[in-house]
């Protein structure tokens, strides 16, 4: 009898350890999977010079759509902004949720996207400035002047680091993937929509810089990469859900 009892009470919490395993296998599965694609596959391929050749316009030898207004004013500038408008308006709804009561099961959500979105746009940029990888538009065999270096390549004797990669534009449209996390346990169809528009929004803010001669596919790549790691260690060290001190809490994934 006392056994059965022990066995029934341990049942859920066996259940719960198998979810949060599937939930972390899933996910650091497939970062994995991905960094080993891009590293084994991408890496040794052509398709980055490829695909921004025809963005090339060889007799004038430069990028024409680099100042076009649609792609630097609204596709640079602008999504830059609507980015970091909807970090702000994030962080003053959480404010906002300590006095609104209809606001208020979704306070540390929306702060947890704050940060997150904050945090993983910060690091690519960080990686970005100490980078030794040049963008397109800089490089000798687009006009510029300095060489195309592979990704573990070394820098040139007398040759300055180009400091374009990752891609730092495009991570703003992948932080957006910091509201899957933030809302996948209270609002998962809503947190599922986010996931896609934020893969959506990066590769397009990202393909629009290949195609100004900013960046390489793989530097857009790269920087979702980058996003998901980021606010998958950010979700393993601090949840975006306010967990209550219980004994049903310390099962829950």
């Amino acid at each position: 009898m006392f056994q059965n009892i022990i066995s029934y009470k341990n049942l859920p919490q066996r259940n719960c350890l198998a979810r949060h395993h599937r939930f972390w296998c899933g996910h650091l599965v497939f970062a994995l999977l991905f960094a080993l694609w891009m590293l084994a596959i991408y890496t040794n391929s052509t398709w980055d010079v490829r695909l921004s050749n025809h963005f090339f316009n060889v007799h004038q030898q430069q990028f024409p759509l680099k100042h076009h207004p649609f792609f630097s004013e609204l596709m640079h500038t602008g999504l830059k902004w609507l980015m970091v408008g909807i970090a702000l308006l994030s962080l003053l709804l959480a404010i906002m949720a300590k006095r609104m009561r209809t606001l208020k099961p979704y306070q540390h959500p929306l702060l947890w996207v704050f940060v997150g979105m904050a945090v993983s746009s910060s690091v690519v940029a960080i990686l970005k400035h100490y980078s030794l990888q040049a963008c397109p538009w800089d490089l000798t065999m687009y006009g510029g002047d300095l060489p195309l270096l592979g990704l573990f390549s070394s820098l040139p004797a007398g040759v300055e680091a180009g400091g374009c990669f990752p891609a730092g534009h495009p991570s703003g449209g992948f932080a957006l993937m910091a509201f899957y996390f933030a809302f996948r346990k209270i609002k998962p169809q809503f947190a599922y929509g986010m996931l896609g528009l934020s893969i959506v929004m990066g590769l397009v803010m990202g393909v629009a810089q290949v195609m100004r001669g900013a960046h390489f596919l793989s530097h857009v790549l790269w920087s979702g990469w980058v996003v998901w790691v980021v606010l998958l260690l950010l979700y393993a060290f601090w949840r975006p859900e306010k967990v209550k001190n219980t004994p049903q809490s310390v099962t829950r994934n």
